[in-house]
């Protein structure tokens, strides 16, 4: 859409994004790539310098930001996978068909969670030039890992771990030498590993990976350098320690305990839970070669419950929660982002408007435009999905690839089978301009 155009989305639910029920019999006015206005349909102007476009009774919602994104993983079954199933270029034509795949599942945004080959940026680069389809990105680095923890790293992982890949870094001082090249090279958010998984090689969840003043080291230097710093966590001496770090997001969080809850709503820090990935690996672990051995050695059943237990409380204190898992892997490929969302309705007992809250307003402050996108609402950017019914109704609906009509970024249509009329015909189709789906 150009930048002098008015669209008119006429005869609409919208659910805002803000947690709360959504409003039906709306109208939501879009001039260039921003929402001009929202107001009852009865109030809609009837004529003037827009198009109109009516939607007899659709829903509009803002895009959905993924917070945790690792766009090139493809159907990965281990670690070593993650690095070596595929050669760089491969890895980069999967992230590219993945991330035309978001918005296809009503996603407009993704943050990154650990970038193989530094792919995040690329891709980035890509989408902004018209030259792949795909949503707006906040890229991560690659991830920044330690052979092992305190007292047990193994210098000669290092030297076995491409750098291109993924550095090893044991030493403080290339720390800070690695950070700067991340951001050098674009990456917005630096990854880090206060504690380990228990599908790692090296550490299991329980056990440290980087040290506190490690931790810090990252911190000060992304810091200063405008980035921010998101730290897998899921032991509770971990979380201790990436937040006495002072890191911006806590991925996982899996043995959160009370106290660490009150630390992270008091400093406003993020977290991205993880309950779909280990669920999905128990589950379906043997379809894909794991053991059944391997899987009840797994501490992943009680990483679930906690995750269960502290969901609720986290929302009441009013935690950043945002939404987004280990993607990628067999048990949980891309495209089943919305299997996520509805388990934290199902299994968590959370509110489906409050579910949307996080993977839209949330997303939106996570991916650093938290004024500026993730809400329906005037001066916002016109991200906006158009769903066939009400997601805060009955979040199933996101499931269902055929109730999804329209995606819109900056108010231009890039996916889903119904575009927005031109001005000289109400019924044109679209056509692909650049990287982008626009109205002919």
């Amino acid at each position: 859409m150009t930048a002098d155009r008015r669209l008119l989305l006429h005869d609409v639910t919208v659910q805002e994004g803000l947690g709360r029920a959504s409003l039906p019999a709306r109208s939501v006015l879009v001039a260039g790539d921003r929402v001009e206005a929202v107001l009852p349909a009865a109030e809609a102007p009837s004529d003037g310098d827009f198009v109109r476009w009516d939607l007899g009774g659709a829903t509009v919602m803002p895009g959905m930001t993924l917070g945790h994104t690792h766009i090139a993983y493809a159907d990965v079954t281990t670690g070593r996978e993650t690095l070596f199933k595929y050669r760089v270029p491969e890895a980069a034509l999967h992230a590219a068909r993945h991330c035309a795949g978001l918005l296809e599942c009503g996603y407009t945004a993704f943050v990154g969670a650990g970038s193989v080959a530094g792919i995040d940026m690329a891709l980035k680069n890509a989408v902004e030039a018209g030259v792949i389809r795909g949503p707006r990105i906040t890229p991560c680095s690659r991830d920044l890992m330690v052979s092992g923890p305190p007292g047990r790293r193994s210098p000669e992982l290092k030297q076995r771990m491409p750098r291109e890949l993924m550095p090893v870094v044991d030493v403080l001082g290339d720390l800070v030498t690695y950070t700067e090249e991340e951001i050098d090279q674009g990456a917005e958010i630096i990854k880090v590993f206060s504690s380990g998984d228990d599908t790692f090689p090296n550490a299991r969840s329980d056990e440290l990976l980087f040290t506190r003043e490690e931790l810090t080291t990252v911190v000060e230097v992304a810091h200063r350098r405008g980035a921010r710093v998101r730290a897998h966590s899921r032991g509770l001496e971990g979380i201790r320690n990436a937040l006495a770090a002072g890191v911006d997001v806590i991925d996982h969080a899996t043995y959160a305990d009370d106290a660490a809850l009150d630390l992270i709503a008091e400093r406003g820090v993020f977290v991205v839970p993880s309950l779909f990935q280990p669920d999905r690996l128990l589950a379906l672990g043997e379809r894909f070669g794991k053991a059944p051995d391997y899987l009840e050695a797994l501490d992943f059943k009680d990483e679930i419950a906690n995750t269960l237990r502290f969901l609720p409380k986290a929302e009441r204190l009013g935690l950043r929660i945002v939404p987004g898992d280990d993607f990628g892997f067999a048990w949980t490929p891309h495209g089943t982002y919305a299997d996520e969302l509805v388990m934290y309705v199902e299994r968590a007992g959370i509110a489906p408007e409050t579910v949307i809250k996080w993977a839209c307003a949330n997303g939106a402050e996570l991916a650093g435009r938290g004024g500026d996108a993730g809400v329906v609402a005037p001066g916002r950017l016109a991200d906006l999905v158009v769903w066939d019914r009400d997601p805060a109704a009955d979040l199933t609906v996101l499931q269902d690839p055929d109730a999804l009509r329209s995606v819109l970024i900056g108010g231009r249509h890039v996916a889903g089978p119904v575009a927005p009329p031109s001005p000289s015909s109400s019924a044109v189709p679209a056509a692909v301009r650049g990287g982008y789906l626009t109205p002919a």
